[in-house]
């Protein structure tokens, strides 16, 4: 009798196992990446990713904020940086280039950096962005599963990340971004 009930609990256990890595194989977004030859210090993706809500405050203005509700309604782009970050140095004049281009509206958000090195740190070498934000906890980054910097999402008009780049951007970047808003807008 004891043997039986060993089995049945085996046998739920099992059960409850499968179900639940069913369940989170099924939410968890498939990420494929699309790499060209000599792309090898930057990971670009397409996904389709729901933006999390969220309000972070701006580093230029105590009364505004950056939030889901400025991405709405058009393609936006968010490049998580730092100003300690020598990789997000490395990709800043990418992200100047895209401005000055005025491929899409721009948005920074300085990971674990305060908001004075951040303000610093763009004051000092010109700032794409339209808004700039901090996440000094890391909160929202972590909630995005933003593991290192820098990276950059297309955000589309619905507030999906569409594109990820984990990495610096470079030339090529641009390119991609123009040719991806060209056959999406």
């Amino acid at each position: 009798m004891k043997k039986f009930i060993y089995a049945i609990i085996f046998l739920i256990l099992l059960i409850a196992t499968l179900i639940a890595t069913f369940k989170i194989s099924k939410n968890t977004p498939k990420e494929a990446p699309v790499l060209k030859e000599g792309q090898s210090d930057i990971a670009f993706f397409r996904v389709r990713i729901t933006l999390p809500e969220f309000s972070l405050n701006d580093i230029y203005s105590n009364d505004k904020t950056l939030s889901k509700k400025d991405l709405e309604g058009k393609y936006s782009l968010i490049n998580f940086f730092a100003s300690w970050c020598s990789t997000c140095i490395a990709e800043h004049e990418v992200l100047l280039q895209l401005k000055q281009e005025q491929v899409i509206d721009m948005y920074g958000i300085a990971w674990r950096d305060g908001e004075e090195s951040a303000r610093q740190y763009l004051d000092e070498n010109g700032n794409p962005f339209l808004k700039v934000a901090t996440d000094t906890s890391g909160m929202f980054t972590k909630l995005a599963n933003i593991q290192a910097i820098p990276e950059t999402w297309i955000i589309d008009k619905k507030g999906n990340v569409v594109m990820r780049f984990r990495g610096n951007l470079q030339e090529f970047s641009i390119n991609e971004i123009k040719e991806f808003l060209k056959n999406n807008n």
